[in-house]
């Protein structure tokens, strides 16, 4: 592994590590609550559950579950298949006891690196996930390009993450965008509309992206392949 990818790996780690079961205790009411309401104005019952629930297909992958807030409350069908993806084995256990289905998957893994996927999904979401990877917005959408091989021909990825680039931060999400990206639980202070926007074009057919607040929500589909 090189210099530069270790560097990442180990601030990937670091950066999950912040989801302890004492963080997830209070992760609803801090960031899907507050922060939501108040930093990033993007409610999550009123505007990001809708489109968490607007795609969702049979079988459904949810990479950074987070609390499992999302999935618990998208009232899904009880055949629908689900897999839960994170580099953190405590968000993993608390989303899959929270949605409350044996049947749920997990997989411990870095979603920059090659992933450990061995079929199709009809949906895949990443809700809050960019803006915690580390590095530049290149390396973050190696994510989306890796995922091309595990959508279904009609799937759908999609999902929503805060920007840092080319909106206008309020005093509240000033002082959480820096306190956070100063100590690597976000990092994108150069991620924009149209950084991801591009990116997402490159490796599918078929993109929307609108903005909500200061938080960008996205869908793709139609991968293209060489």
């Amino acid at each position: 592994m090189s210099g530069s990818a270790t560097t990442f790996r180990t601030a990937a780690v670091a950066g999950a590590a912040v989801y302890s079961p004492f963080v997830l205790s209070f992760y609803d009411t801090w960031v899907l609550g507050l922060s939501n309401s108040c930093s990033w104005t993007c409610p999550t019952k009123s505007v990001q559950l809708p489109f968490f629930k607007r795609f969702l297909g049979h079988r459904h992958l949810d990479i950074g579950p987070g609390s499992g807030f999302y999935l618990a409350n998208a009232s899904i069908p009880d055949n629908t298949e689900v897999t839960l993806m994170d580099l953190n084995p405590h968000s993993l256990a608390t989303a899959k006891e929270r949605l409350g289905r044996p049947s749920t998957r997990t997989i411990q893994a870095d979603v920059t690196q090659k992933l450990p996927l061995d079929g199709v999904y009809d949906s895949i979401s990443t809700f809050f996930l960019i803006h915690c990877l580390p590095g530049p917005s290149e390396r973050k959408m190696v994510l989306f390009t890796n995922l091309k091989a595990h959508l279904a021909e009609n799937g759908t990825v999609y999902g929503t993450t805060i920007l840092g680039k080319d909106v206008k931060h309020n005093i509240f999400g000033r002082i959480m965008m820096s306190i956070y990206n100063r100590q690597g639980i976000f990092s994108n202070w150069d991620d924009g509309e149209k950084e991801i926007r591009d990116h997402l074009c490159n490796d599918y057919n078929k993109v929307e992206t609108s903005v909500v607040g200061r938080v960008l929500m996205f869908s793709a589909s139609q991968p293209k392949f060489p």
